[in-house]
């Protein structure tokens, strides 16, 4: 008989590949998808079981084409009545008639659900929903359609919960055949997120004893959801430095095979808001750049500091700005931050690795950015986020929109195609709703939560809320950022994706949209987004409500005196002066009559007089509103004779409006005032000493 000789690596292989034999026949169950919900290395490989991510939702049926834009942009895309039909069919059960909103057939399991109050007033919680799986008759879960899934039921908090006005889930709920869901009454709006496994794929179908068997693990997996933390790794590499205009710094990462487990970048201040738009994050893997996006839309902040706190990201008060997204590399990498501002910025960047073990599946982490402004709101359109080529997985977004009015402005749909799809898999009811919150016209509050969240809205977020004042105000002016990170529903491809989101404002306007957009990918993955330099720059510029204040160009100018060539009393030869129509030049901001005055050729000691006109033959405060730009100089004002301020720096990036400049109260000489401007410097970055002045405003002081 012949011995066996003992080899321990051979068994430890024999054993690892049972372990791993197990772990591939194991059928999908709710803890399986409970467990990989909170697995930061599985998002970072392509599905083992791979599937693709489909929706059923309340879009409107008449969306066939882009060929047929009166169909593909119609707004309604909801029921409301005996008319509508933005829904599947409609059944009889038991006497009771019910509306079939979703109906899958094969394995699958839905992992995300959307439903908002029919009257965001009042609630609108009637009709009970029905869940029936595998094909069977009796429903597996029924409940309220709200209650059912907004964390005061069945299903706990954090996978269930309220948002804004909307009831959203991320509970799973697999099935081995069949998933069918129907409510008896007629579906307002609704959205069912699941996914698609391949035929074979072994499913353990979703029963209440599973569920009751799992409380333990659902009440491990809600706390990890509130409390992010990183997998430990090796020590930090650190870097503090200073940021010159235009300038970049680099940590390089280990060499060999590893994965980058946290990343952090916090900014020496944040008073100007658009430092977390100029300042870009680079990285580097294995020799190709696979990420190039500024760091407030890579963290999920938008422009400014706005604190969240995310599953895969967090952005604290105190400036820290956190990424856990688990980033695997096999030789090499570098982390770089640019700063593409013109002022000097500091930074601190820390990077924690750990080890990886690379194989077949995995994939390199990508972000990519894209910005646009003005962005026309008509004729309605679809706007690209991104278009990928390849194989891999997409897993979030962040969207800092800038709205001009007050109007509500996210009325759009997302629209997203896989692998060469004839019609999109994705196809949303509103971009608020792809931010799992709804009613968005009715003005909205700061909200977050792991997988999504609205850190800044129209000017509110979690550090300044909301004044008891404006609550209830439909007023959407300004900016708001939408972030959402996926976990069971990202999305795998295999050969292509393309998210569109639809622009449908309620306003014919000019908006301004960036958005940051996560995905891995293989060496051979590609995508339409490149780095934009200049567009990062080009930040629309709106004055923000703020209580009390004027929230409109009619209020803030109200009275104002245009400043033209024939008040001007006095100027050098050399200085010419032209009015400029910055509305037909396509800036926007806060101009009065969208124009001003132009002191061209304006050198150094150059004075020019205006003579204004008093409205009051008492005394009147002053307020002068100019433009800055990237050729304007420094100039000091004075008025009938007497000092007004400063200096005042005109120079800017791009044509911006100056804001209101407080002149102070003077005493009117002669029915006026004579402003005197004088050339007194010129920033370092501009081209050269013009001015540009649009009007001033005048108001009465009263003792």
């Amino acid at each position: 008989m012949k011995s066996r000789v003992k080899c321990p690596l051979f068994a430890c292989l024999l054993t690892a590949l049972a372990s791993f034999g197990a772990r591939a026949e194991e059928p999908v169950s709710v803890e399986s998808l409970l467990h990989e919900m909170v697995d930061r290395d599985a998002v970072a490989r392509f599905p083992q079981r791979d599937f693709r991510l489909k929706q059923h939702s309340s879009y409107n049926r008449s969306s066939r084409t882009p060929d047929e834009p009166a169909g593909w942009f119609t707004n309604k895309d909801f029921n409301s009545g005996p008319k509508d039909h933005n829904f599947i069919r409609v059944e009889e059960n038991g006497g009771r008639k019910e509306w079939v909103m979703m109906d899958h057939e094969g394995p699958g399991a839905i992992v995300r659900t959307w439903m908002p109050w029919e009257n965001p007033g009042a609630g609108g919680s009637k009709g009970t929903m029905r869940f029936y799986l595998d094909g069977s008759d009796e429903p597996v879960l029924v409940g309220n359609k709200l209650g059912l899934f907004d964390g005061s039921g069945l299903i706990p908090f954090p996978f269930a919960h309220s948002s804004l006005r909307s009831a959203v889930n991320f509970f799973p709920i697999p099935y081995a055949k069949r998933c069918k869901v129907t409510l008896d009454q007629i579906p307002h709006f609704y959205i069912f997120t699941f996914r698609e496994y391949d035929r074979e794929t072994p499913v353990r179908t979703f029963t209440m004893e599973d569920f009751e068997a799992a409380k333990g693990l659902t009440e491990t997996t809600g706390r990890k959801l509130l409390n992010p933390v990183a997998r430990a790794g090796a020590e930090p590499l650190a870097l503090s430095t200073t940021l010159g205009a235009g300038e970049e710094k680099s940590l390089e990462l280990p060499a060999g095979t590893a994965a980058v487990r946290e990343l952090s970048v916090k900014l020496g201040n944040y008073e100007n808001p658009e430092v977390t738009r100029q300042v870009i994050l680079r990285i580097e893997f294995d020799g190709k750049e696979t990420v190039w996006c500024p760091v407030g839309d890579f963290f999920g902040s938008g422009v400014g500091l706005n604190p969240v706190q995310g599953w895969y990201r967090t952005v604290a008060e105190d400036g820290t700005m956190t990424c856990r997204w688990v980033m695997p590399y096999q030789k090499g990498g570098k982390v770089t931050l640019l700063n593409l501002g013109d002022e000097a910025v500091e930074a601190k960047l820390e990077v924690k690795t750990g080890e990886w073990k690379w194989d077949e599946n995995s994939m390199y982490f990508h972000a990519g950015w894209r910005g646009q402004y003005p962005l026309p709101t008509r004729p309605y359109s679809d706007w690209n986020y991104v278009t990928l080529k390849g194989r891999g997985v997409y897993v979030g977004d962040t969207l800092t929109i800038m709205n001009p009015v007050e109007k509500w402005w996210g009325e759009g749909d997302e629209k997203i195609w896989v692998d060469g799809e004839g019609f999109p898999s994705m196809f949303g009811t509103g971009t608020e709703d792809y931010y799992a919150y709804s009613w968005g016209g009715m003005s909205t509050d700061f909200y977050e939560h792991p997988f999504h969240a609205q850190p800044r809205a129209h000017k509110w977020n979690k550090v300044n809320r909301k004044p008891e004042s404006m609550k209830g105000t439909r007023n959407t002016l300004g900016y708001s950022v939408e972030t959402r990170s996926r976990a069971l529903d990202t999305m795998p491809f295999a050969s292509s994706l393309q998210l569109d989101m639809e622009i449908w404002h309620w306003a014919d306007c000019e908006m301004g949209y960036g958005v940051g957009a996560y995905w891995y990918g293989f060496p051979d993955t590609t995508s339409n987004r490149k780095p934009e330099p200049e567009e990062v720059l080009n930040v629309p510029v709106l004055a923000e409500p703020v209580e009390g204040a004027a929230d409109s160009v009619e209020e803030m100018f109200k009275g104002a005196v245009e400043i033209t060539e024939e008040l001007v009393v006095s100027k050098p030869d050399g200085v010419t002066l032209k009015v400029q129509d910055l509305k037909r030049m396509k800036l926007k901001g806060r101009w009065s009559k969208d124009k001003h005055l132009l002191f061209k050729g304006a050198k150094m000691g150059d004075t020019v007089e205006i003579k204004i006109p008093a409205a009051s033959p008492v005394t009147e405060k002053l307020t002068l509103h100019a433009t800055k730009s990237r050729d304007f100089g420094v100039v000091r004002i004075s008025v009938n004779g007497k000092p007004a301020g400063g200096e005042i720096d005109l120079y800017a990036t791009k044509p911006v409006p100056s804001g209101a400049i407080e002149l102070g109260a003077f005493d009117p000489v002669d029915g006026g005032y004579v402003l005197r401007v004088e050339v007194v410097g010129r920033n370092a970055m501009s081209k050269d000493t013009f001015f540009g002045l649009d009007c001033v405003t005048r108001k009465e002081v009263r003792n």
